[in-house]
């Protein structure tokens, strides 16, 4: 019965070609070896991107125009432009600049999951480039975000502008930006399939290799699968985590205020502020 069932699942035409399990048991190990390869090139990619991200936001906010103007150019060209086309134009033109053979020799012979670490510089360096432009608007976003009357506070406390910056700003603006960080990273790591156009050795190539030799598709969609474990779940940690900040923000869910104290009673009258001035005023006009 079941060797029936799995006949009839891999001649029909759907799911024969997108989900056949002989093809799939092949493809399932090689395509699992080359899962940590595009987990680096996202991981370290967007690791290197935070700090670079960060400078670039000070270069856009700067009361400099030259530097917000260049730091506006990048910005704009990187974020207008589709990642593959920055792949091309980098990775493939990085070779032509004076002086590369001159690092590549010795830097080829260091090799990680069979890529040399050539091949590991120029992909990080792309995915450093762009995606330091968009972390770049994420803070920018987030510290322009925060009250002015917060840094005013700090510096009249005696703290300097980078003081205020480091231990009042950014504290409160890594707070509201982490669900928008957490979904850049997965763009980014999402986006490392883009290097297959670059021949590098990552889940996407692998499987477009079992793909060209088995005539099926469904390759493609044991790599599908691996993304979506990582995706999935980091989804819904950004889902909950802008859940809480918004609660926090709209003051639902947070610590009960304490009570508003009375004001003193002299017998059954209240004595307020209000009170003492028109008695007072009642008095002085007797």
């Amino acid at each position: 019965m079941l060797h029936s069932f799995i006949h009839w699942w891999e001649t029909f035409p759907i799911t024969g070609i997108f989900f056949n399990f002989h093809i799939i048991g092949q493809a399932f190990f090689p395509i699992l070896k080359r899962l940590p390869v595009s987990l680096l090139l996202g991981v370290i990619g967007f690791g290197l991107g935070i700090p670079g991200g960060l400078i670039v936001s000070f270069m856009k906010m700067s009361k400099i125009k030259p530097v917000r103007w260049i730091t506006t150019l990048y910005i704009d060209v990187v974020r207008g432009t589709p990642m593959i086309l920055q792949i091309l134009i980098l990775y493939f033109g990085i070779p032509f600049v004076p002086g590369y053979d001159a690092i590549k020799l010795p830097l080829q012979r260091i090799v990680f999951f069979e890529i040399d670490l050539t091949v590991w510089l120029r992909a990080l360096f792309i995915i450093f480039i762009n995606t330091a432009a968009y972390q770049a608007e994420i803070f920018r976003a987030g510290i322009q975000s925060i009250p002015k009357g917060q840094s005013e506070a700090a510096r009249s406390l005696g703290l300097s502008k980078w003081q205020t910056m480091g231990f009042v700003i950014l504290p409160q603006t890594v707070r509201r930006i982490l669900p928008t960080m957490l979904s850049e990273f997965i763009l980014v790591y999402k986006d490392t399939s883009l290097f297959v156009v670059a021949s590098i050795m990552e889940m996407t190539l692998q499987a477009n290799i079992i793909r060209g030799a088995t005539f099926n598709q469904s390759p493609l969609v044991v790599t599908a699968f691996f993304y979506l474990l990582i995706t999935i779940p980091l989804g819904r940690i950004v889902a909950r985590m802008e859940n809480k900040l918004a609660e926090q923000d709209s003051g639902e869910g947070g610590p009960t205020p304490p009570p508003r104290k009375r004001p003193p009673r002299l017998g059954d009258t209240v004595i307020d502020s209000a009170h003492v001035v028109t008695h007072r005023e009642n008095v002085l006009n007797r």
